[in-house]
């Protein structure tokens, strides 16, 4: 035999060998039909814990699901759980395996997009939303988590349209604030578009003041926020009041100026406290009672105050101006007697008295000490001689325990 026939026939046994190898491990490693039935069926618990709101569950059993047989459904499912979960490298794996199995969908592609982008890998991160907006193009995300890589690429005039493409292509959904927020980075980025950038950013913020977290985590958005931040703490405070302060907190809950916000914001409830517990003290008899109805998206409250006597009653919370004024004039009535009531809406009412002609001064505005001190001088202009401060409250009645965690 020579050496042409023994190669020959070497690489054809290699051959056979291997031929051998792969259908021996294919068939001990292929999952066995009840395997691969049980996976479904916890595919299926997962698929309904999720519906439920149940992620613990859904996770369980998707582990187990996978571990059985690993479908690209499952891995599909898994992805966004870990990444709720801060487990990036896990998704990424999952959506590697899907994707390399060709099994990725246009969703499969931005996400993994939007996985990349957290890194270095950025042309990759791009080459996968140009693939998910390829299969889908009308998939916002696809534009949106693009936008983002052209973001951190320094891309700005792209990232801008992007955005822009993102935000009408994805209609009124979960994500217009983050698509807004990316858009005023993408303006601010150009430089010339600095009320463009505001603009987008602070209607972002109101509509999802987490929103600028997210994208501090790809090191975005620090510096619009700072300047951003000291324009919105100057405006809060000139002229002063619970409500800008209010409204600054809620949309720079870190920020540079929220130690000193939160301290303004309470000497002003003292302020307002002081002024009403002085305004009651003068009113010999004074009595007060408060009403709340079940609650309403437009929201009615009112002032009931007594022809004779120094009693009053507020209502809050009810869904029309004649159930908060009956309501707020049967607080009021008792011993002295019939009561006027006066309906307000969605704000915060006040009622001055004066003490010696009882002349009433009322008031409406976003905020207490806006609304009290308009009230005093109501009632000093309408003739009151001595006017003092009683009551202010607002409706909807602010949650207590939302307004606590806001000022810590």
């Amino acid at each position: 035999m020579n050496n042409g026939m023994k190669i020959a026939l070497g690489a054809g046994l290699l051959v056979a060998i291997g031929t051998a190898a792969y259908f021996i491990y294919g068939a001990i490693s292929a999952p066995s039909a009840a395997d691969v039935e049980r996976s479904r069926q916890l595919f299926e618990q997962a698929e309904a814990a999720i519906e439920s709101g149940d992620q613990e569950a859904a996770l369980n059993a998707l582990n187990e699901s996978i571990r059985l047989d690993s479908q690209n459904d499952a891995l599909r499912l898994r992805a966004p759980i870990l990444i709720a979960r801060g487990d990036y490298d896990g998704a990424l794996r999952d959506l590697d395996q899907v994707i390399s199995r060709r099994g990725g969908l246009a969703e499969t592609y931005s996400t993994r997009c939007w996985l990349r982008a957290r890194g270095q890998r950025l042309d990759a991160a791009a080459s996968d939303c140009n693939r998910a907006i390829e299969l889908d193009p009308s998939l916002a995300s696809g534009y949106g988590n693009r936008g983002l890589v052209r973001l951190r690429q320094g891309r700005n005039p792209e990232a801008w349209e992007d955005f822009n493409t993102a935000l009408r292509v994805g209609g009124s959904d979960q994500w217009v604030s983050w698509r807004l927020f990316g858009r005023a980075l993408a303006a601010w980025g150009q430089g010339g578009r600095e009320v463009d950038s505001h603009n987008d950013a602070t209607t972002a913020l109101r509509g999802n003041p987490a929103v600028a977290a997210e994208f501090a985590q790809f090191g975005l958005g620090l510096e619009l926020m700072a300047e951003l931040e000291e324009g919105a703490y100057a405006s809060a405070i000139n002229p002063r009041s619970l409500y800008s302060l209010q409204q600054f907190i809620y949309l720079h809950p870190n920020g540079a100026h929220a130690v000193e916000a939160r301290a303004q914001i309470a000497e002003l409830e003292a302020w307002v406290t002081q002024q009403e517990t002085a305004g009651r003290a003068a009113l010999p008899g004074y009595t007060f009672a408060h009403t709340r109805g079940p609650g309403a998206e437009d929201s009615f409250g009112a002032i009931a105050i007594s022809r004779s006597g120094w009693r009053v009653a507020f209502s809050t919370d009810y869904a029309s101006p004649d159930e908060a004024e009956q309501a707020a004039a049967r607080a009021c009535q008792g011993s002295a007697g019939a009561c006027d009531a006066f309906a307000f809406r969605n704000v915060c009412a006040a009622l001055a008295l004066s003490p010696i002609n009882r002349t009433r001064g009322l008031a409406w505005s976003y905020s207490r000490d806006d609304a009290l001190s308009t009230a005093v001088a109501s009632c000093t202009a309408r003739g009151g001689r001595n006017c003092v401060a009683v009551h202010s409250q607002c409706t909807p009645t602010p949650d207590e325990a939302a307004a606590t965690a806001a000022a810590q």
